[in-house]
């Protein structure tokens, strides 16, 4: 496959996530009050639900510094698991997780982007993508890349960030992610990751029911999906549709 060649964009995102690797577990769990780790687990319980257990591989996109690879490696016994990033740094954190973890035989890492992942068609029986989505520069790229690299009848199970719908609940969503811009920006001494933490939730144009029908439209029928927390995070599970037999007659 030939080389793949990031944009500004994307380098510059790279470069963002780069600069706070260190200090990004600490964060999150700190501003979440842990409850990142309860999301995740959520997601891979309702996955392992409707998902094979035995001999499959796993591709987690936007893996980061490896949480929910890992969660994954604990949950399904049997399974091979690669962890793709665009950051150097966040990837090398992952990898020092995943030796405390002995998992290195069944978790890899590998540097990549969303649009341009380096496997054949067909290769992996689940992808998942967790608080990630959102950062995928050409998304509708990213989604003919996630459908090519599955499996007919491959699962593709999202985690992200939505729109909570009680007007209550939505005021003090907001007001929250001031506070985590605020604290973020202070803990990181980096004002463009927390700036573009927060841009990056309010103007993603894909939550909820929206999501659901940009799934369909890249050919992905949908098979579950939760509201969490009051509606702040939702799970999407989808599977690749399988492809249909053409018949020719000849006279």
């Amino acid at each position: 496959m030939n080389k793949y060649y990031p944009s500004s964009k994307e380098k510059k995102l790279k470069n963002m996530f780069d600069h706070i690797a260190k200090k990004y577990d600490f964060i999150n769990h700190i501003l979440s009050f842990g409850i990142d780790f309860i999301w995740r687990r959520k997601a891979i319980h309702l996955l392992y639900k409707f998902s094979e257990k035995k001999n499959i591989k796993i591709l987690d996109l936007a893996t980061g510094t490896g949480d929910l690879a890992i969660l994954l490696a604990h949950k399904f016994k049997h399974a091979y698991i690669t962890g793709l990033d665009p950051s150097d740094k966040m990837l090398k954190i992952a990898e020092k997780k995943i030796k405390r973890n002995f998992f290195e035989e069944r978790i890899q890492t590998i540097k990549g982007y969303s649009q341009y992942i380096p496997f054949k068609n067909d290769t992996f029986d689940i992808v998942t993508i967790a608080f990630g989505i959102r950062n995928f520069q050409y998304i509708h790229s990213s989604m003919k890349e996630i459908y090519r690299i599955l499996k007919t009848s491959g699962i593709l199970v999202i985690l992200e960030f939505s729109s909570p719908s009680n007007y209550w609940i939505k005021k003090i969503y907001y007001f929250y992610f001031h506070f985590v811009k605020k604290i973020g920006n202070f803990i990181s001494k980096n004002h463009f990751a927390y700036n573009y933490l927060k841009e990056s939730i309010f103007s993603f144009p894909y939550y909820n029911q929206k999501m659901n029908k940009f799934l369909k439209y890249h050919k992905f029928d949908p098979i579950y999906m939760q509201k969490l927390t009051f509606g702040i995070v939702s799970i999407y599970l989808v599977k690749k549709k399988e492809k249909k037999l053409i018949l020719k007659t000849f006279n």
